[in-house]
């Protein structure tokens, strides 16, 4: 007898139908599984067979062929269990094929028949709404994750016996509600800027970075204030909206295998060691997985001592900085993550840290200065659109700032920047100031410069010897800068020249040493 089940399989965030069909009959007892089946769903089979085997109703010795469609890509998910256990009861006769019909399955098999979590399930509820499915059967673990995807049922399933008896009349499983102050994570309590004290500069490029969308790179002696510039720069981000939201709890899911039933609302900031491996940062892994440049979508990812990191890692990232997305590329297959997160890095000015420090002299030979700076390549700069100096205030300077200013001030500013961004790239894919393109004349429309601000630019360009790109994206914070100074004249108003004056002094490379 043959019969068909439904599940998902997973590319990347994204899920796609997963045809499940069961062919039972007579000949020599045993169970085949094809269709590309790789990794945890090679040994699926045994999982199977015992849950089966334990399941409470007979099922007789026969000849068991399963077929994941479609047969050209990969499946490497033990989530498919459960619905190869459904096709299987099916054809068995054991519940009755028209009760798999409109419902999903998903979960992981226990030899006793228990069903288990399994990564992705957000992911795999999404993809039943898109095609149509009435419900979703999923793991218990996993239930407040699946039904923060709307207008669906979710059933929570513990056992292999408790869906049977589910399918079969006997005893509904009740859909899953989540509370009603459950769809979004209310903001954490995060260190406020009022505690960073002189540091002008590095608040104004903070400020600049969130409020347009653009990478900052801080450099200066160990102990001014760059890792605590970045901690604090996380409570200055707008919440997500839902569509947002709901993209990075996607990621999460299938990351981390397991999330709250809350919509992750708050950007993420992610903050990996020096000692990650690209694997680590870009993605990868069997099955591929996201990397940290991946958990960051939509949010900040911090790089401490940004030339100790592999070359790997800092050349790998050029694509997502680039492209807001990473392909990791197989024999045979490819898979897309979204990474459109901003970059936040810090660095010393050398080895020892104190080349140019106004009290202490650095101790480190010429070329290892010039081949610590050079971990750092031309293209790899040119993605970055701020690059500020940070230097140690002293005691007199402290005492006399007093406390910052405090976040919520901040937020305010960048909020009502970010407001008039959206009205200016209103009908357009892009967001923010920093993913405006330099082609099809977006950059002379949505950056337009007065007559003396263009002549500024000229002469910056070959004082400092600036690529095209790094021209453009000069442009771009420029933009910025007259978002935040000038809030109320009209959203397409041309750049002045104090803007890309202003721009300028947050592009000031590391002092470099000559031999």
């Amino acid at each position: 007898m043959l019969t068909r089940s439904y599940t998902a399989g997973i590319a990347g965030v994204e899920g796609y139908l997963l045809t499940v069909e069961a062919d039972v009959r007579q000949g020599l007892p045993g169970m085949t599984v094809i269709g590309r089946a790789t990794g945890a769903v090679g040994e699926a089979r045994e999982r199977v067979r015992g849950a089966l085997a334990h399941c409470g109703h007979d099922v007789r010795p026969r000849r068991q062929v399963v077929n994941l469609a479609p047969a050209d890509r990969r499946k490497d998910s033990p989530g498919v269990d459960v619905a190869v256990a459904a096709a299987l009861l099916a054809a068995h006769e054991i519940v009755p094929e028209a009760a798999l019909e409109r419902v999903m399955f998903w979960g992981e098999l226990a030899l006793d028949g228990a069903v288990r979590s399994a990564a992705g399930t957000l992911v795999v509820a999404d993809c039943a709404k898109r095609h149509g499915f009435a419900a979703v059967a999923v793991p218990e673990a996993n239930a407040a994750e699946a039904a923060l995807i709307p207008d669906i049922d979710v059933l929570p399933v513990r056992t292999l016996p408790e869906l049977i008896a589910h399918l079969r009349g006997e005893k509904s499983i009740e859909p899953y509600v989540l509370p009603a102050n459950s769809l979004t994570v209310q903001p954490t309590d995060l260190p406020d800027m009022a505690d960073v004290r002189g540091q002008l500069l590095g608040r104004v490029a903070v400020e600049v970075m969130v409020a347009g969308g653009h990478n900052l790179l801080f450099h200066g002696p160990p102990g001014v204030g760059k890792t605590m510039l970045a901690r604090r720069a996380a409570g200055l981000y707008p919440s997500l909206d839902r569509e947002a939201a709901l993209e990075v709890t996607k990621i999460h899911s299938v990351a981390n295998g397991l999330v709250s039933g809350q919509l992750q609302s708050r950007p993420p900031m992610r903050m990996p060691h020096h000692t990650v491996s690209p694997a680590g940062l870009l993605g990868g892994g069997t099955p591929a997985r996201p990397g940290e440049v991946s958990l960051a979508h939509r949010g900040l990812l911090f790089l401490d001592e940004l030339p100790e990191f592999p070359r790997g890692c800092l050349e790998g990232m050029r694509e997502p900085l680039e492209e807001g997305a990473v392909t990791l590329v197989r024999a045979s297959y490819a898979v897309r993550f979204p990474a459109r997160f901003q970059l936040m890095a810090a660095m010393n000015p050398c080895p020892c840290g104190f080349l140019g420090h106004p009290d202490r002299s650095c101790c480190d030979p010429v070329a290892a200065v010039q081949r610590y700076q050079q971990k750092l390549s031309g293209p790899l700069m040119d993605r970055i659109d701020l690059v500020v100096p940070l230097w140690p205030a002293s005691t007199e300077e402290l005492v006399a700032s007093g406390p910052g200013e405090p976040t919520r001030l901040v937020r305010k500013r960048i909020e009502q920047a970010r407001g008039r961004q959206r009205d200016r790239l209103h009908g357009t894919r892009w967001q923010t100031n920093a993913e405006i393109p330099a082609a099809d004349g977006a950059m002379e429309r949505l950056c337009a410069l007065q007559p003396d601000a263009a002549r500024l630019l000229t002469q910056l360009a070959r004082a400092r010897k600036l690529s095209p790109r790094a021209q453009h994206r000069l442009r771009r914070v420029a933009r910025t800068v007259a978002d935040l100074r000038r809030p109320n004249d009209d959203i397409d108003a041309p750049i002045r020249a104090e803007d890309v004056a202003e721009a300028a002094q947050l592009r000031r490379l590391p002092e470099m040493r000559e031999g």
